[in-house]
């Protein structure tokens, strides 16, 4: 489990990011220095290494994992010459606030390690690690690409040591924007398609195939995927918000906050029947209040990515 959360970013800065890589560092920055070389953390997809490599710069003990490793091992270089800075605002749509510098690497300019640590790995098969090897698990931005999620997650939890921690992002697909997308179009955007091209976004050489955002998971289906599979979700965590979604939102919150209140009025009463009944497992708690407090908060409402942080 993770320290308290301290905020690095001001909130006019935080609307800025456009990726949740920046917030997922600013979690990980709450661990003490001391402690991050035990701190085994697993970055999977690690994609161009745009969160193992300021990690490892930072102390902790971290293992990349990625269909196609050879692109964190290519991005180094770029990390090597431009800066951690740069390099990090090059590699993704985000930056380090000055703040975070301080909380990761101190006060002194971080040096880029000579190397990263990133293995090969499938999300739709098993990992390659044993049970109980890491503290902290990141999927930022991969979920959506997996076809198999709930196996996924049980990886997930099978890799994980008791108690730890999985920091896992996907866009938002509850988000004000994103529902009026939907109604108008049958997606979460107007800007983009799903098909069966488009969406390919790479290959491996046994013809393996990276999905683009294919398998897309709104708030109520991941927590179910998550509870379903050992994980309970503790908080949401901000990132930016969608001008927008905010701009809708005079007109559609009344609505949806009425209609979410009244759908979780009926759940409700369908679990009170089922809880009598024998149907749920004794002393389970009614999960209503925590699933409207999040998904009328405005994380969900006007979020662009949902950043959920879960314990095993």
């Amino acid at each position: 489990m993770l320290p308290p959360h301290t905020s690095c970013y001001s909130w006019a800065e935080r609307q800025k990011l456009k990726s949740p890589q920046p917030v997922v560092l600013e979690r990980l920055a709450s661990v003490p220095t001391t402690n991050r070389p035990g701190t085994r953390v697993l970055d999977i997809p690690a994609g161009n290494g745009v969160i193992t490599i300021p990690l490892a710069a930072a102390g902790f003990n971290v293992t990349g994992c990625d269909l196609f490793p050879e692109y964190a091992a290519g991005n180094l270089e770029t990390f090597k010459t431009r800066g951690m800075r740069d390099a990090f605002g090059d590699s993704c749509k985000g930056f380090l606030s000055p703040a975070l510098e301080r909380e990761l690497f101190g006060e002194s300019p971080p040096a880029v390690p000579d190397a990263c640590n990133v293995v090969k790995g499938d999300m739709e098969a098993e990992l390659p690690f044993n049970d109980n090897t890491f503290d902290v698990v990141l999927c930022v931005e991969g979920i959506e690409h997996v076809d198999a999620q709930h196996r996924l997650l049980r990886e997930f939890h099978r890799v994980l040591a008791p108690g730890g921690t999985l920091l896992l992002s996907t866009p938002n697909l509850l988000c004000l924007r994103s529902r009026v997308a939907c109604s108008l179009t049958g997606q979460r955007t107007v800007r983009s398609f799903l098909d069966e091209f488009t969406e390919v976004h790479d290959r491996s050489d046994d013809g393996r195939i990276y999905h683009g955002h294919a398998f897309m998971m709104n708030y109520f289906q991941l927590r179910y995927a998550l509870h379903n599979n050992g994980f309970r979700i503790c908080r949401l965590l901000p990132g930016a918000m969608s001008p927008t979604s905010m701009v809708l939102a005079p007109a559609m919150a009344p609505f949806v906050a009425l209609y979410t209140w009244l759908a979780a009025r009926r759940a409700a009463r369908k679990f009170a029947a089922m809880t009598g009944n024998g149907q749920v497992p004794p002393g389970a708690a009614s999960p209503y209040d925590d699933i409207l407090r999040h998904v009328l908060s405005s994380a969900l409402l006007f979020g662009n990515i949902t950043i959920v942080e879960a314990n095993a």
